[in-house]
């Protein structure tokens, strides 16, 4: 039996990052991983995606080429070559990580992990390949799985799961998504923009619903300019098909026909191991209950990514990894190593949604902010008055900028516009030192940048924005 100081169940950016740290402090682990690593992340869900949403955004420049003074492109869409490029950017991403793990001797064992076992004081990890692993350490890093929804069953012919929809080479006419969230969207944005017939169909009141009710009602209105159709507050009882056709009956008994569905209401935490003669982690609505250093209610295991029920980010996977590994090195190496001095602040991690155009938030919304601090000062300014934005040909959206009217500390950023998924650390960084907004005054905003608009929110706080009509 092959034994590891530590042993990670799961190959995604939560595991492979705690497994290279480890690495880095010189403690053997071991990775095992049933796919390829990497994760849903990389191989079928933050990378593929972001590539299409290059692509989509490259086109719908081309097509409105003539906005910016050059001749009109009206050139069709070749899918197969966006899917194929694609599948090259995932493949040079995830070679890239093979490599770093052959540079260090990080074994990775390509298993399905299935049980788990107490011998003496170590863990034993068991594969449903046969093999046995033994461990005096032991990382969950499990990650999520597709929900699906009652009397629907996902085929990934015709009615698709984010995994199955990346592996589709054609476009179809016509596609209804189910699910208004950060998923649905994205994939709603960039197949309208290859000239699919789009239509969302969303349970909830609006879309995204976890952002500031303004971002969604705008990017409704977006989708509604670009073609998609949006209907809120409806489920869907049933689909059936009817030749190449698939019927959706809505919760309001209307029947609405279409091509193909994608099916994306949400995920799951995978928690699915047994344990052998040891009592079962403890667990909360499917996900693993852990501490503010990733521990489970076992000693010396620990649990990351979607399986804690957290943001369901691949960042703050990475982040619980790193504060896991943390802890295992000053467990093993006191006088070396410390915990981490602050735990993971989960209302300080950027959420980003890569429609068009963009949406990325941070800390607290408004509502939030009221119900917790009373009382609140907001600041917006719109890039349709910022001229990097304006000249970029790109001016829709805003900053909204969210803070304590007794400290004036900064404690919400949400960003609705051009480029606002790599904005949004500013406020991250500024929600995370807590910064007031006389810190953030005495910084020289570049010009011309999309980040004055930023500058220039913080300034509306106080009513002092420059250029705010």
């Amino acid at each position: 039996m092959l034994y590891s100081q530590v042993i990670i169940i799961g190959g995604g950016p939560g595991g492979y990052e705690a497994a290279i740290r480890l690495s880095q402090y010189e403690i053997p682990c071991l990775v095992i991983e049933k796919e390829r690593l990497g994760g849903t992340c990389l191989n079928w869900g933050c990378i593929p995606t972001k590539a299409l949403v290059k692509s989509a955004e490259l086109y719908s420049e081309m097509l409105s080429a003539d906005n910016f003074g050059l001749p009109k492109q009206n050139q069709e869409i070749e899918y197969q070559n966006v899917w194929s490029r694609k599948n090259a950017v995932v493949e040079q991403l995830a070679s890239g990580i093979e490599f770093l793990f052959k540079k260090r001797n990080i074994p990775v064992v390509k298993a399905t992990a299935i049980s788990v076992a107490k011998q003496k004081e170590n863990y034993i990890v068991t594969t449903l390949e046969g093999e046995s692993y033994s461990c005096e350490y032991l990382i969950l890093a499990n990650g999520s799985e597709v929900k699906g929804l009652p009397g629907i069953e996902i085929d990934e012919k015709d009615i698709l799961s984010s995994t199955g929809i990346l592996k589709m080479q054609e476009l179809p006419e016509e596609l209804v998504v189910i699910g208004g969230g950060v998923i649905g969207c994205e994939f709603a944005s960039v197949f309208s923009t290859f000239g699919v017939k789009v239509t969302i169909i969303e349970f909830l009141p609006r879309l995204i619903y976890q952002e500031e009710e303004e971002i969604s009602k705008r990017l409704a209105m977006q989708f509604k300019k670009s073609g998609v159709k949006v209907l809120t507050n409806k489920g869907v009882q049933n689909i059936n098909k009817k030749g190449s056709r698939l019927e959706l009956k809505l919760s309001d008994d209307t029947i609405l026909e279409t091509e193909k569905v994608l099916l994306s209401v949400g995920r799951k935490p995978v928690n699915n191991l047994e344990w052998k003669q040891i009592e079962e982690l403890k667990t909360e609505k499917g996900a693993v209950i852990v501490d503010d250093f990733m521990q489970t209610s076992l000693d010396k295991i620990y649990a990351i990514g979607d399986l804690t029920g957290k943001l369901q980010l691949a960042h703050t996977a990475s982040k619980q990894g790193l504060f896991a590994v943390e802890h295992i090195a000053s467990r093993i190496y006191p006088e070396k190593y410390k915990v981490p001095a602050k735990p993971i602040n989960y209302i300080n991690i950027p959420r980003c949604t890569f429609t068009h155009p963009e949406i990325a938030s941070v800390g607290y919304t408004q509502k939030e902010a009221e119900e917790i601090f009373k009382e609140v000062l907001t600041g917006k300014f719109p890039f349709s008055a910022n001229g990097k934005a304006v000249a970029m040909g790109n001016p829709n959206g805003f900053v909204k900028i969210i803070a304590r009217k007794d400290t004036s500390e900064i404690i919400g950023m949400h960003i609705m516009g051009p480029n606002a998924t790599e904005l949004i650390a500013q406020g991250a960084i500024m929600i995370a030192n807590q910064n007031k907004t006389a810190d953030v005054e005495s910084i020289i905003f570049a010009h011309p940048t999309l980040s004055e608009a930023i500058m220039e929110a913080i300034e509306d706080l106080q009513n002092l924005s420059i250029h705010k009509i």
